[in-house]
């Protein structure tokens, strides 16, 4: 028997109030600039265990690597990584995810760090790049290998259309910090990375330093703006139909 025109309105009326009232997904910055591994580490117990999140995301390696005031050696590098993702799954994290370092134009930071023990800082930061990877692998966690994606859209960072800001798309010799189009490109990678997992109501932190934090950008250190945990926000936040779309 057909229920009333009466009743099937109600129902509809429930269940979509019932779709839109579902608890947005909270994406939280806690990224730093400057900051290494060895400064997430001290942070950890404030800016991860306090907030008790579902979901991780950490970026950390292009400070260890080549910031010649606070060089950490990759050995420590191993171990500081290793100690976050210990004390996450203590947590009960649902989902931790480890970041390959974005490239860089080594020779824009060779003339900021004229001082690095290094010659080739391309290849010393591939080496932190290496241990990100098998951490993943080691501890059979999700790889979001930002580096590959920034190469496959722009191998050349020196472009106009690189993803890094260059003198020729922003007329700053940066050769470490995204584009606004780059936050987006980085947003996206983590919603791949995340899948499914992620469920109306759950927060997601994403710890760094200041690519997390979004240097350069509108709403720096915060969730806003154009800084890639803004726009993780509201890719995560929007309709599910539309995000898959967006895919």
């Amino acid at each position: 028997m057909a229920r009333p025109l009466s009743v099937r309105l109600l129902m509809t009326c429930v269940a979509t109030s019932f779709l839109a009232s579902a608890a947005p997904v909270e994406v939280l910055n806690k990224g730093i600039g400057g900051h290494t591994s060895a400064n997430g580490l001290s942070r950890y117990a404030r800016d991860v265990e306090k907030l008790a999140p579902d979901h991780l995301i950490l970026y950390f390696g292009i400070n260890d690597a080549l910031n010649s005031r606070k060089l950490v050696p990759l050995a420590n590098f191993r171990a500081n990584l290793q100690q976050m993702i210990d004390r996450a799954r203590k947590l009960k994290v649902k989902t931790i995810i480890l970041t390959t370092p974005n490239p860089i134009i080594a020779s824009y930071l060779k003339k900021r760090h004229p001082t690095h023990p290094q010659q080739d800082l391309g290849a010393w930061l591939k080496a932190y790049d290496q241990v990100v990877r098998e951490l993943a692998k080691e501890n059979a966690l999700p790889l979001a290998d930002l580096r590959k994606r920034f190469l496959d859209l722009q191998p050349d960072q020196e472009a106009k259309t690189s993803l890094i800001r260059n003198l020729a798309n922003s007329k700053a010799a940066d050769g470490v910090h995204p584009t606004a189009e780059g936050y987006k490109v980085i947003a996206q990678l983590m919603v791949e990375t995340l899948g499914d997992a992620v469920q109306p109501g759950d927060r997601v932190v994403c710890m760094g330093d200041s690519i997390t934090f979004g240097s350069g950008m509108t709403g720096a250190g915060t969730a806003t703006g154009n800084t890639y945990p803004a726009q993780l926000s509201l890719l995560l936040n929007k309709n599910p139909k539309q995000a898959k779309a967006d895919r």
